[in-house]
């Protein structure tokens, strides 16, 4: 994965995180997730595996809007294609 399409995904983290509608816990979650991801002084596989152990954590917060669970799971997925690399 490019760290441009690392940065495409920052951007849509940060979409989410601008969102006044998810709880704030959720979205300070987030905000970790994409500073994992944007870490360039790590390899890409392991910002990805970073990023994805804190969407799998926030991913369990019953207080999640499901439009944001959906989405947590599809940057996931995107993700996992980069720590197989």
């Amino acid at each position: 994965m490019s760290d441009d399409r690392m940065r495409e995904i920052a951007d849509e983290l940060q979409d989410v995180i601008d969102d006044g509608d998810v709880p704030q816990n959720v979205r300070a979650s987030l905000k970790e997730a994409r500073e994992h991801l944007l870490d360039e002084s790590k390899p890409e596989s392991e910002r990805a595996a970073n990023t994805i152990n804190v969407l799998n954590d926030v991913s369990d917060d019953p207080n999640l809007p499901m439009h944001v669970r959906t989405f947590i799971w599809n940057v996931s997925g995107k993700l996992e294609t980069v720590t197989m690399e």
